[in-house]
């Protein structure tokens, strides 16, 4: 953190006045449009319309784009969009426009898409730590169980036992319709819970999933570390912690409702409902009751807690549709990209997600985010709860094969499509094994991937 001598931007588009459609997460869209109402007080000759998608719209506006509508500026993420060798031209060559901000990331977002895939780009940028998947909970529930997990659960099986006792409280309380609330979520399952669960184990680390994701290991290995992810949600189902109809179960409006309603004590999640049950007013949130835990004690022989969080996004995020280029308001889309990647814009963006920015500020950052102040501002950190705990945020076996991945191929989880719900349903049902689902996984990746460096 210092102060350094400020590029200047693109020169101020000098052009007629131009309305431009700016894309902005759900969970965010009352800051966000904050953010470019000040833009637009700094430069009023430039309007900006925000908008936001969810997963029921995406596929709606991705429909009013094939037909030729076309915003200034887009995010991936409810399209779930990952830039490859099959999709990068959609996506305008960053590295291509005017940018005065390469320097300020801390790591190289400049090169590191291009250098992984062999492609010009990149073609999103992103400055936020990968999102980490905590336990959160409704402190105010929590307490009338009688259970304090942040004292009480300092191993996989001290989870385990509060798994049980806190199901049990649940079941005999009026008005508690679960403890741990678990819903299904393609992207959830297919991207998050199967990279941070095995962390839980010796043999589940991150370097033991890139193994099996570059072909140096299988995925239906007797010691695969993808065993653990499935034999959490196997012993959940059976032991009645989570909801037995799990997988058809509706992400927001099953789980999270369910939670900022006060009739859920916890869940597996992201920073986003966190705020959510602030911006609804939920008793427990307004008055500062929720708390949490790292997602993964460890268990016998693993000796240090690690905490997942995906890599930073090289492949996705914020990103300008190709046509762009040829709009009337192109100068005017560059400038105020440029605006909302400066030292400007990013400490206000990430007070408005509560997420930690890795990029070099001109002022020390003083982030309020409640999954960041509750849990990951104390991991790792001299005299914090969890100080000797660790994050795990190395790029994941997903992104390190992505250059070899098949264009129209299922993909190891085969989330895209949702195939991994049924395989998750029928392992649950006891239709399939874990070891034959396991199997699944291993043919998808024979069947998805090609080229990988042998040795």
């Amino acid at each position: 953190l210092h102060p350094r001598p400020k590029p200047q931007p693109p020169p101020h588009p000098e052009a007629a006045e131009a309305t431009i459609d700016v894309m902005s997460l759900a969970e965010y869209e009352a800051p966000y449009r904050e953010i470019w109402n000040f833009f637009q007080s700094q430069n009023p000759g430039i309007k900006v319309n925000v908008f936001s998608i969810n997963e029921d719209t995406a596929a709606a506006h991705e429909a009013k784009v094939a037909g030729g509508y076309l915003p200034a500026i887009e995010l991936t993420q409810e399209m779930q969009i990952f830039f490859d060798k099959s999709n990068y031209e959609m996506a305008v060559d960053l590295s291509e426009i005017p940018f005065d901000w390469w320097d300020r990331w801390q790591f190289d977002v400049k090169n590191s898409w291009s250098d992984l895939h062999g492609l010009s780009g990149p073609r999103s940028l992103d400055f936020f730590q990968g999102f980490a998947m905590t336990w959160q909970y409704n402190k105010e529930l929590m307490d009338q169980a009688g259970l304090d997990p942040q004292v009480d659960v300092q191993s996989w099986d001290d989870l385990k036992k509060w798994m049980d006792e806190g199901t049990a409280w649940a079941a005999a309380t009026d008005g508690v319709d679960w403890f741990y609330n678990q819903a299904w979520h393609n992207w959830i399952f297919g991207n998050n819970y199967t990279d941070c669960l095995p962390l839980a184990f010796e043999d589940g680390q991150r370097a033991r999933q890139v193994d099996c994701w570059l072909g140096k290991a299988k995925f239906n290995a007797e010691d695969s570390p993808y065993r653990h992810y499935y034999d959490f949600f196997v012993e959940a189902n059976e032991k009645g912690w989570m909801p037995p109809d799990m997988t058809t179960r509706q992400w927001e409006g099953d789980m999270e409702a369910s939670y900022i309603a006060g009739k859920s004590v916890m869940m597996l999640h992201g920073p986003w409902v966190w705020d959510k049950a602030l911006a609804a007013g939920s008793d427990f949130a307004v008055n500062d009751m929720q708390s949490g835990i790292p997602a993964t004690p460890p268990a016998e022989n693993q000796g240090t807690w690690m905490q997942s969080a995906l890599p930073p996004n090289i492949d996705n995020q914020w990103f300008i549709r190709a046509g762009n280029e040829e709009t009337p308001y192109w100068d005017q889309t560059v400038f105020a990209w440029n605006w909302f990647f400066s030292p400007e814009a990013v400490p206000i963006r990430a007070q408005a997600e509560g997420r930690v920015p890795l990029y070099d500020l001109d002022e020390p950052l003083d982030l309020q985010g409640p999954q960041f102040q509750q849990v990951l501002k104390e991991i790792g950190t001299p005299g914090g709860k969890w100080e000797a705990a660790q994050f795990e945020q190395a790029q994941t076996g997903n992104v390190l094969a992505g250059p070899f991945r098949k264009k129209g191929s299922k993909g190891v989880w085969d989330w895209e499509s949702n195939g991994n719900n049924e395989v998750m349903a029928n392992v649950l049902s006891g239709k399939i094994t874990v070891q034959e689902a396991l199997d699944i996984a291993q043919a998808n990746w024979d069947e998805s991937f090609e080229g990988l460096p042998t040795g």
